[in-house]
């Protein structure tokens, strides 16, 4: 014989386990929860008007949206940082060109093009710093100053060769 289930422990097995909220924070499933059990306690004799259901899960769906973008991107800044990583790994033992700004005498801001061997990269920065040997200088350049890279020297080039530009 059936066992005879007490009133309420049906309509009780059928709704989600209460989570608890940290740092009051509500989620979609909070947001559904919360919408669920205004419809189920509204008044039948004057029930909640549709637009505003309608109004809050465009609302809803919306957000939720921003929230699979912003996933989405976050993904694909993850990738970009571990490509520039290898990028910056693959660097070491290569010669590479680039730039520092330097100040002259007047207090203007110059770029001074170095060229030198890839010694080293630097993680402990938000990008990569490229440590480059030129000459008897060990400068640390930012991956963005870095603008170019080769196996080896043109003939013609010096390791430690540095241009200001005007």
């Amino acid at each position: 014989m059936a066992e005879a289930l007490p009133i309420g422990t049906l309509e009780a097995t059928l709704e989600p386990p209460k989570r608890k909220v940290p740092n009051n924070v509500l989620g979609k499933d909070d947001f559904m929860s919360l919408m669920l059990t205004q419809i189920r306690h509204q008044d039948p004799l004057e029930p909640k008007d549709n637009t505003e259901s309608i109004a809050q899960l465009a609302q809803f769906s919306s957000l939720e949206q921003m929230q699979n973008v912003a996933t989405g991107i976050t993904e694909v800044l993850g990738a970009i940082n571990a490509g520039n990583k290898a990028a910056a790994l693959s660097m070491i033992g290569k010669y590479a060109e680039g730039f520092e700004m330097i100040e002259d005498d007047t207090g203007s801001a110059k770029q001074e093009f170095v060229l030198g061997q890839v010694k080293g990269v630097d993680f402990t920065t938000a990008e990569p710093t490229i440590v480059l040997q030129v000459g008897d200088r060990t400068l640390r350049l930012p991956q963005n100053q870095v603008t170019g890279v080769a196996d080896s020297l043109p003939k013609d080039v010096e390791p430690g060769s540095t241009v200001v530009s005007e």
